[in-house]
């Protein structure tokens, strides 16, 4: 069995050590150690979009990653998913205000943004949300109800943890799936237009 050491590592390194692995020894069961539970849930994501199966244990504050083989014979990586012809945005979210100057301004002004997106009939291909703009996604957010319509009419949300993490909202994130650098990278580049919000 590989073992690979990413105590210590922040996101997106211990998915990318994952993948450098899985592919130098395919086959073969792969041993991850991590010492957060976004790396963990990272990891674990990572793995089962490649069609492999994971687990876990904790053992002294560590969190070790058991990867084995293939989970089913037909998967597609997510990865792969991310690579579309559409021609709809990725619209990237990374605050929880629009524009400049007031903040009660700003915030009204995103939430009413985000309501606006619902009554189009041309929605993204998916929305990130990271830095501040994780708090959009999380109970007590104004734009919470509009969130999960667009995820009904099929928009993509990805929240990053890192950002969740670092805001101490994780506990409280109520839409979307919390993603990581790595497979949002891979949204971006695939996307044949990004706007920044």
């Amino acid at each position: 069995m590989v073992t690979i050491d990413c105590r210590g590592l922040n996101c997106p390194e211990p998915v990318i050590k994952t993948k450098k692995a899985l592919s130098e020894s395919p086959g073969r069961a792969i041993k991850i150690i991590v010492d957060n539970e976004t790396a963990r849930e990272n990891v674990i994501r990572f793995a089962k979009n490649q069609g492999r199966t994971a687990s876990w244990k904790e053992a002294n504050g560590l969190f070790h990653i058991s990867i084995t083989g293939i989970e089913e014979k037909d998967a597609v990586p997510e990865e792969a998913s991310f690579k579309t012809n559409e021609d709809k945005p990725v619209l990237l979210i990374s605050t929880n205000l629009l524009g400049q100057g007031s903040e009660e301004l700003g915030a009204m002004l995103m939430r009413n943004f985000i309501y606006t997106l619902t009554k189009r009939d041309d929605l993204p291909q998916a929305i990130v949300f990271m830095n501040s703009g994780v708090s959009l996604t999380i109970k007590e957010s104004p734009a919470i109800d509009e969130l999960f319509e667009l995820e009904e009419r099929g928009v993509k949300i990805l929240v990053c943890g890192t950002c969740l993490d670092y805001y101490k909202l994780k506990e409280e994130h109520h839409a979307g799936e919390v993603s990581n650098m790595y497979d949002i990278s891979d949204l971006l580049f695939a996307a044949q237009k990004v706007i920044t919000i």
